[in-house]
C-alpha cells in the first residue's frame, strides 16, 4: 500500500472535472483487494470517515473528500479472464476503458456501453450507472454487469451473480454466508426514463441493481464480469451541420422515428447548440456558420449492406436541408477519430474556462419523456436568455437528455446560475423527468435532489445507506447530507 500524508503529494485527488475543491489528511492506494479490505476494516475500528478515488473523471464531485482519507482503487488493474465463448470479462475495477477495450480486442470483442470518457474507470462507470455517447444504443453499462464483488463499509466481502437474489416487492430478506440480510428499499417510484438520481429501486428487483450507481455509499466495487459484444463489421459516423436549428431538430426527429419503428439504429445521436459551436470554431475550421450540428454513429452489423445503410443515412440528410457540403461522414478509422475528438472536446473546452474563471461547474443533465423534449428544451432557451448569463447546451438528445452549462465569469453569475439550475430541476420534475440522467448526484446536485423526492423519501435513502454503513464512514455527503444519517 503507498500512503501519503502530505497534501502536496496528493493534491489532485481533492477535485474532479466538477472543479470542486476538497480535503483529506491521507491518501492510501491499495495494491490489492485483501489491503483494501484490511483497511476499511481498521477505519471502521477508529472511526476513520473515508472516500473512494477512481479516475475522478466524475461531474459532480462524488470522488471529491470533504474531511477523512482517500482510498484509491487506482492499482486494482488484473483482468481476472477474458472468456472468448461466453464474451465475458472478469476483471478489477481500477482499469480504465482505453485498458479494457485493448484487452477485449484482442479477442475480437468490445463492450459497447462505454462512457465518452476513455480514462474513466470501470469502477467509476458502474457506481454511477454511466452510459455515455452509445446510451442511445446500447443503453447503461447496468445491462451488461452479470457480477460484482463488493466490499461493505465495514470490510464484510460479497460476491453478488445477476439473477441470484430478489426483493419480495421492496423488501430483501436473504441469507449470505451464514449471515442475515433483511432491509427495507425505499418507496419512491422513479421516472420511467434514464435517471441516475439517488438509489436505483423498484418493486422484486435483483440485489446487483442496488449497488450499481450506488455512487460509492454502500460499498465499494472491487471487481466484476462484464458482457462483451462481437465487434461490429465495420462502423461509420457523421457530423451533419444544419443552418437552421429547426432543421436540425427536425432530422433528429426522424431518426428516433426510424428507430422506433426499428428501421434505423444508430448507436448514438448528439447534438450541439450554435453556443457549442462558437465554443469549439476556434479549434476546428470545418465548422460553418450554422445554428446546429447533429453527430451520430452507425455500427454496421454482419448482415447489414454497408453502402444500402450509408445511402440512406446520406438521403436522411439530404431530405433535412443540411449544409451536406460542409457535413463530415466517416468511415475510417482515422476519420472517425476525427470526428469522435471533436465530440469529446467540447466537455474538456467547458471545463477549461470555468478552470480560468476560478468557478464551479455549474451543468445540469436533466431528462424528460419524448413527448415533453421539445417543451424542456424551449424552456432551456428562454431562461438562459433571460439569465443574461453565457451557456452550451448538448449532448444525448436520442435519449432527451442534454448536458445544459451555464458559463458564468464572476461569483455573482455562479450564484445567479444556480438559482437557475434549481428553476430547471422543477420544470424537468414537472414534465416527468430526472434531475440527472447519468452523471448522478455526488455533493454538487444535492439540493436538486430535494426536488424530485420529499424529505421522507430521502430518509429512506440514507435509512438503507446506514444498514450497510451503521457507522457512517463511507462517501458522507454523496447523494444526501451527512446529517442526515446522524439524525436516524
Amino acid at each position: 500500500m503507498i500512503i501519503k500524508t502530505k497534501k502536496e503529494e496528493f493534491e489532485s485527488y481533492l477535485e474532479d472535472t466538477s472543479n470542486l475543491y476538497g480535503n483529506a489528511s491521507s491518501l492510501h492506494i491499495v495494491k490489492s483487494r485483501g489491503e483494501l479490505v484490511e483497511l476499511i476494516r481498521d477505519f471502521n475500528k477508529h472511526k476513520t470517515c473515508f472516500t473512494i478515488s477512481a479516475g475522478r473523471t466524475g461531474t459532480t464531485g462524488g470522488c471529491v473528500p470533504l474531511g477523512g482519507v482517500i482510498i484509491s482503487i487506482e492499482q486494482l488493474k488484473n483482468i481476472i479472464e477474458i472468456d472468448k465463448n461466453n464474451k465475458t470479462i472478469h476483471l478489477e475495477t481500477g482499469l480504465t476503458f482505453k485498458e479494457i477495450e485493448e484487452s477485449a480486442a484482442k479477442n475480437n470483442l468490445t463492450l459497447c456501453a462505454c462512457p465518452t470518457e476513455s480514462l474513466a474507470f470501470i469502477g467509476g462507470a458502474i457506481s454511477t450507472c454511466a452510459s455515455g455517447v452509445r446510451g442511445f444504443g446500447y443503453g447503461s453499462i447496468r445491462n451488461y454487469i452479470s457480477e460484482i464483488e463488493v466490499v461493505s463499509p465495514t470490510g464484510d466481502i460479497m460476491i453478488i451473480k445477476r439473477g441470484a437474489i430478489f426483493s419480495k416487492k421492496r423488501l430483501f430478506d436473504f441469507e449470505y454466508k451464514g449471515k442475515n440480510f433483511k432491509f427495507q428499499l425505499p418507496s419512491y417510484t422513479a421516472p420511467k426514463i434514464k435517471s441516475q438520481a439517488g438509489y436505483f429501486v423498484h418493486s422484486n428487483m435483483d440485489l446487483i441493481d442496488l449497488f450499481i450507481g450506488s455512487e460509492g455509499t454502500l460499498g465499494v466495487v472491487v471487481a466484476g464480469k462484464i458482457n462483451l459484444q462481437d465487434k461490429p463489421d465495420n462502423i461509420f459516423d457523421g457530423l451533419i451541420f444544419f443552418k437552421k436549428e429547426t432543421e436540425g431538430l427536425g432530422f433528429i426527429a426522424k431518426i428516433k422515428n426510424l428507430k422506433e419503428k426499428k428501421l434505423l439504429n444508430p448507436t448514438s445521436l448528439e447534438f450541439f447548440d450554435e453556443n457549442s459551436l462558437n465554443m469549439l470554431r476556434g479549434e476546428y475550421s470545418f465548422v460553418p456558420a450554422c445554428e446546429c450540428a447533429v453527430y451520430f454513429e452507425q455500427a454496421v452489423g454482419l448482415y447489414d449492406k454497408p453502402n444500402i445503410l450509408m445511402d440512406k443515412w446520406v438521403n436522411l440528410i439530404e431530405e433535412s436541408f443540411a449544409l451536406m457540403e460542409k457535413s463530415l461522414l466517416a468511415d475510417t478509422l482515422k476519420e472517425r477519430e476525427r470526428i469522435f475528438e471533436f465530440r469529446h472536446r467540447l466537455p474538456q473546452a467547458i471545463n477549461e474556462y470555468l478552470r480560468n474563471y476560478k468557478q464551479l461547474k455549474t451543468a445540469l443533465d436533466c431528462a424528460v419523456p419524448y413527448l415533453a423534449f421539445t417543451n424542456m428544451y424551449d424552456f432551456y432557451k428562454e431562461k438562459a436568455k433571460e439569465s443574461g448569463i453565457h451557456y452550451v447546451n448538448f449532448g444525448h438528445i436520442g435519449e432527451n437528455h442534454l448536458h445544459f452549462n451555464f458559463l458564468p465569469k464572476t461569483a455573482e453569475e455562479s450564484i445567479t446560475a444556480k438559482k437557475y439550475m434549481e428553476i430547471f430541476c422543477k420544470k424537468a420534475v414537472s414534465l416527468g423527468g430526472t434531475i440527472s440522467a447519468e452523471h448522478g448526484i455526488g455533493k454538487i446536485k444535492k439540493p436538486y435532489l430535494k426536488i424530485m423526492y420529499d424529505k421522507s423519501q430521502i430518509e429512506e435513502m440514507a435509512r438503507l445507506k446506514k444498514y450497510f454503513d451503521p457507522n457512517c464512514l463511507m462517501g458522507l455527503d454523496n447523494i444526501f447530507e451527512k446529517e442526515i444519517l446522524f439524525k436516524l
